[in-house]
Parts: C-alpha cells; sequence; structure tokens
C-alpha cells in the first residue's frame, strides 16, 4: 500500500511544478498511473484487507459512499486524493464531472461510453434540452487508464461487467467553475442530480409514504402538485413515482398491469401545463422502461458471455456498435453467429420471478424465429428472407407462411432485447 502513497507524493510534485493548473492534472494522472502499473503489484482484496487492518485511516473523502460500494479513500494531499472504488452493481447514468483528474481499472472490466450533448434549450441553471449521441464505446480490462476531464468535455458512462469492478481514482474535489455537474437522460435530457430544495424534497417524502400505504387519495395528490409544479420539478416527482407505481405480484400473475394508466394520466397533465417540452419526458421514461426490463433479466442470468450482451444491448446503439465491442471481446468468434447463439440459449432459459416465457421475452422463440432474426441482422428484403427459405430449405412460401414470417418480424422488432441491435 505504500504504492499509493508513492504515487500521490510524485503526482504532488509535478503538478505543483505546473502551479496546479486543473487542464495539466489529467494528463499528469494517468502517465503515473500507467508507470505504477499498481494492478500488476496488488489486488483488489489487499486494498480491503489493509482497510480492516489500519487503526487510523487516511481521512475519507465519501464516508457515506455516495459513489463505490464502498469508495476508500488511500491517500490525501491538499489538492487532491486518490480513492479505489468498488462496484458491486453495473451502472448506467451518463454523466459528466466537476473534478478532474484520471483513473485505472484495478480489478474486473467496463463498458466505457462516451457521448456529446448537443444543448437546444437551456429551462433553468440545473435543467437543460438537447440531444445526447454517443461518440465512442469500447471495452476496460484490468490496467487500461482514462483521463478525467472537468465539465462537458468529458460526458461518459461506465458499465461494469463483473461483480465486483474496482477503479484506482486520482482526483481534485469540486472545481466551482464546472457546476452544477449534471446527469444525461436519452435521448434529450440534462439534470443536476444533486440539486436540492427542502420544500420539494418534504413533499416527495410525503408522497412516498402516501403511495407505500396505497392511500385513495395519493393519485389526486400528485396530480394537483403536478399541475403547478416547474418543469425540473416534474420531472423530479415522476422519476420519483413510476417506479412506486410498479405493478404487485398478484397484477402480474394475471398480466393486469395499472401502473402505465396511473402514470400515463400524471404525464399528460404535464403535457397540458408544459406543453411540447414535456414530450421529452415521455421518450426519457420510454428509453428507462427499456433499460429497466433488459435489467430485470440481467438480474437472473448468471452466464458470463448472457450477461455481456444484455450489458451491450442496454447501453449501446446499432447493429455496427454491438459487433464492434463483440469483436473487441472475442476476437477469433463472428459476431453474428455470437448473437444467435447467445439468443437461442436465452429463449431457452427461464427466468424466476418474472411475468415472461423466457429470458428473450417471445414465446415459443424456435428455428424460424431464429432464421427471421438472422435475416434482419443482415438486412434481406421480405423476398431475400423468402427466397432463402425456399432454396436452401426447401420450405413452400404459402400465404399462411408469409403471414407467420411478418408476425415473427413484428415480434423481434418490438422487443425490447432486440430493439438496440435493429435501431
Amino acid at each position: 500500500m505504500e504504492l499509493f502513497k508513492k504515487l500521490g507524493t510524485e503526482i504532488e510534485v509535478l503538478w505543483r511544478e505546473k502551479n496546479y493548473d486543473e487542464t495539466a492534472l489529467p494528463e499528469i494522472a494517468a502517465q503515473k498511473l500507467k508507470e505504477f502499473a499498481i494492478p500488476d503489484k496488488i489486488s483488489a482484496w489487499d486494498v480491503i484487507e489493509w482497510t480492516l487492518n489500519q487503526v487510523n485511516l487516511p481521512t475519507q473523502k465519501d464516508l457515506h459512499a455516495s459513489f463505490g460500494d464502498p469508495p476508500i479513500t488511500v491517500y490525501n494531499s491538499p489538492r487532491f486524493f486518490i480513492d479505489v472504488y468498488f462496484w458491486l452493481e453495473g451502472t448506467t447514468s451518463i454523466h459528466q464531472h466537476s473534478f478532474c483528474g484520471a483513473f485505472q481499472v484495478l480489478h474486473g472490466s467496463s463498458l466505457h461510453s462516451w457521448y456529446d450533448f448537443d444543448r437546444q434549450e437551456s429551462i433553468n441553471t440545473f435543467t437543460e434540452i438537447g440531444e445526447i449521441n454517443l461518440k465512442d464505446c469500447h471495452l476496460l480490462n484490468v490496467g487500461d487508464v482514462q483521463k478525467i476531464r472537468a465539465g462537458k468535455q468529458y460526458i461518459h458512462s461506465l458499465f461494469h461487467l463483473e461483480q465486483p469492478s474496482a477503479t484506482i481514482v486520482v482526483r481534485t474535489d469540486k472545481s466551482p467553475m464546472f457546476l452544477p455537474q449534471y446527469n444525461y437522460y436519452k435521448p434529450f435530457l440534462a439534470i443536476d442530480p444533486f440539486f436540492e430544495e427542502a420544500n420539494t424534497t418534504k413533499k416527495m417524502q410525503a408522497i412516498n409514504a402516501l403511495l407505500r400505504v396505497k392511500h385513495p387519495e395519493t393519485d389526486n395528490f400528485i396530480a394537483n402538485w403536478l399541475k403547478q409544479a416547474d418543469f425540473q420539478t416534474s420531472f423530479a416527482i415522476l422519476s420519483n413515482v413510476r417506479p412506486l407505481f410498479a405493478s404487485n405480484e398478484l397484477e402480474q400473475l394475471f398480466n393486469i398491469d395499472k401502473s402505465e394508466s396511473r402514470f400515463d394520466a400524471l404525464l399528460e397533465i404535464v403535457r397540458e401545463r408544459h406543453g411540447e417540452r414535456a414530450n421529452v419526458f415521455s421518450k426519457v421514461f420510454a428509453h428507462e422502461a427499456k433499460v429497466h426490463e433488459i435489467v430485470r433479466r440481467r438480474a437472473v442470468i448468471t452466464e458470463q458471455e448472457h450477461r455481456f450482451f444484455l450489458a451491450l444491448l442496454m447501453n449501446v446503439e446499432g447493429k455496427k456498435r454491438i459487433f464492434s465491442l463483440i469483436k473487441e471481446r472475442f476476437p477469433d468468434a463472428e459476431p453474428l453467429d455470437k448473437v444467435l447463439d447467445w439468443t437461442f440459449d436465452l429463449a431457452n432459459t427461464k427466468v424466476l420471478g418474472l411475468n415472461i416465457p423466457n429470458a428473450i421475452g417471445i414465446e415459443d422463440f424456435g428455428d424460424l424465429d431464429l432464421f427471421v432474426l438472422e435475416s434482419l441482422l443482415k438486412n434481406h428484403s421480405n423476398e431475400e428472407a423468402e427466397k432463402i427459405l425456399e432454396t436452401e430449405y426447401g420450405m413452400q412460401i404459402t400465404e399462411e407462411i408469409r403471414q407467420n414470417l411478418e408476425q415473427k418480424r413484428e415480434q423481434i422488432r418490438n422487443s425490447v432485447i432486440f430493439d438496440s441491435l435493429l435501431q
């Protein structure tokens, strides 16, 4: 663990020579992390063991573990510190930073995505509307280093593929000029997640209590609040109540879902108050619903390759990017073949506790469905697909077969699993 002390000391000397210029720290920190190659010398478990054996730890920067599970400060300097962050769950949040520095993968691997945000409208200091565009996506493995630049020049997300993953982070505290530190919600919204206002917080707590006890007037109370709420608060209210509207087990058993109609009624109130702007919310929540559905399935899948596949479908849009990442992870395999193999496996995987026939969510998904998926991924026209069935598989294409094929295409196109692949 003396390595961290030596690393911090050398970064301190070099950065002081640059007069603590924050634009210089990412390069200095990244270079030193590569040079020290700490992942080759100690493990994440060594950090845990050291933490438990110390009588007096360095001053801990994130005492309540708001970022990391847990975050452990291993070195302090007046102008920066070094943390080791552990991650027990993958994270899908897209965010920027109000600090700068660099990080290195100590344990596990991550899917790293880098974004641009084209701001189109500033609602207020804490809320912006624009377009979120994926610039780059690649895999980070043990030893890989990334520079952290403050502000909108480094909007990114990390989805941790293994449990646990761990990263070494050299970072400053906060730079006021780069506040607020936005989170981004695909496809159009930027919000400061750290904004707090006492009245809103207390009202939200009251609504949560009413929802938990299923008070009959709860929806009316929420509706009346939304009729007066500003745009930013409306999003906070909707984000808070949506997961609490989730159907109970009895409704799931009989395939009855009242939560969507309740939520849609609240969305309509927001549309009436805020007009066209409110259309952003429905698209944000539609994307979040898709991600949530894949998260639920991934939570009960144990095979690592299948979990990797679902992580790609949650975080990456477009066949080209997804295939590229599969090739990066499995250089000797053909990406299309891997997708078809994984799909077949998941179609034959039952998921306990979820009201779906299998991990794909399409009942009786068989060889013909797999053929339809393959033809869609190869951009075959309907006529080309039918010709292949006739010439290579000896199938006679009747009108009934043609209608069956179209029904299967629609099922696959509408599936949350295949949405990202077929965009």
